[in-house]
């Protein structure tokens, strides 16, 4: 259990992180936005859903919601989204049809390929400069972070 003296850096830390990770949103999102040809008034979480279907062909819609941490009404919109702009397929399971598998189409990948292009430069803008140990560092806390939230979120 922390104590007053450890919980107020810890606080100081998770603002500073939110706050980092909010301003990285968002300069994506105005990066994204400055594009709207590509872009057609969607914002990362679509495009990073979509780029996850890419990675995973033919996967479990429900393995998406899994690997987004977000529920799944909200997943099935966005794939009903991205579908509807001809970027992904959604076909029913064959063992279970109540299931959806996700594929990205060619223009799907287009758009992954754009924004993969985006994410790699503000990850070069962001992290320029830094050493090869601090990366690993920063990569180390990441997962061990990620790994303390899906414990929290475990029922």
């Amino acid at each position: 259990m922390m104590t007053n003296a450890t919980a107020a850096p810890a606080r100081d830390n998770f603002v500073a992180f939110m706050t980092v990770f909010g301003s990285a949103q968002q300069v994506l999102k105005d990066w994204m936005q400055a594009d709207a040809q590509q872009a057609q008034g969607l914002g990362p979480l679509h495009l990073h859903a979509l780029c996850l279907c890419w990675r995973n062909p033919g996967g479990a819609q429900r393995q998406l919601v899994q690997a987004m941490g977000r529920d799944k009404g909200q997943i099935a919109r966005m794939t009903r989204e991205l579908e509807e702009l001809g970027w992904l397929l959604r076909t029913p399971d064959a063992q279970d049809k109540r299931a959806w598998r996700l594929s990205v189409t060619a223009a799907g990948v287009k758009k992954c390929l754009w924004f993969e292009a985006l994410e790699t430069r503000l990850a070069g803008e962001l992290f320029a400069g830094m050493a090869a140990p601090d990366h690993q560092r920063l990569a180390q806390m990441l997962v061990t972070l990620q790994a303390k939230l899906e414990a929290l979120a475990a029922p």
